[in-house]
């Protein structure tokens, strides 16, 4: 058991950041969740998860959480992410929807982890995990497609990688990919559920030396 380290999951309304936060806490660890609506604070509730809002785009309303986050924290996931436009078209995207995407899920998790790290919320040799995605990965593309997305998850990795750089060993900074999970966005046919992912993302997180900084939820290094 865990019992008093405390995790803040960013993005925790459902899916994988919902699923994981409830394995972190069912493990004994203090979590906070946020939330966007308030209609989706009662899972997490339910849970004996503590509910704070947020969203990720919006910089002051991420300034307001790390204002309201008290305890230091030994763990941070940022798990929000969009899939892009419907067209998912370099062709046909416009400056709104790219700048959409790339806020919120590249710049958006990554200030957010400065900021946190900043204001001295992360403890000393604490764990600062974004989710990204093997299709962020420049060398794993063999089959192209989805080129928003991939973008969007690459620069990801790119900002961890110098975040990590530049952390000197201060924190662990890790990229974090699910696997292809039964989610809104996964959708039905993905052969992996939802607690089958959080539990082995959970697992990862909760281990010592030795995780790859660009690691799946079974725990396997992948390529950048």
């Amino acid at each position: 058991m865990a019992d008093g380290r405390t995790a803040l999951i960013v993005g925790a309304s459902r899916g994988i950041g919902l699923g994981l936060a409830k394995d972190l806490r069912a493990r004994g660890w203090r979590v906070t969740g946020t939330v966007r609506r308030p209609e989706d604070e009662a899972a997490l509730r339910e849970a004996g998860i503590e509910v704070e809002r947020a969203d990720i785009a919006d910089a002051a309303s991420a300034d307001t959480l790390i204002e309201r986050v008290s305890a230091p924290l030994d763990l941070l996931v940022v798990n929000a992410g969009v899939s892009g436009p419907r067209h998912a078209s370099v062709e046909e995207v416009t400056a709104e929807e790219l700048g959409e995407l790339m806020m919120t899920n590249a710049a958006g998790p990554v200030r957010l982890a400065r900021r946190l790290l900043a204001a001295g919320k992360i403890t000393d040799g604490g764990t600062v995990a974004l989710m990204s995605s093997t299709m962020g990965s420049v060398s794993d593309n063999k089959s192209g497609g989805y080129d928003l997305y991939r973008m969007s998850k690459a620069a990801l990795n790119m900002a961890v990688r110098s975040l990590d750089a530049e952390l000197k060993g201060r924190a662990r900074v890790l990229s974090l990919h699910p696997g292809w999970v039964q989610t809104d966005m996964g959708g039905p046919n993905a052969p992996l559920s939802v607690e089958d992912s959080a539990r082995g993302l959970a697992s990862v997180l909760e281990r010592g030396e030795g995780v790859p900084p660009f690691v799946d939820y079974k725990g396997d290094a992948l390529p950048w």
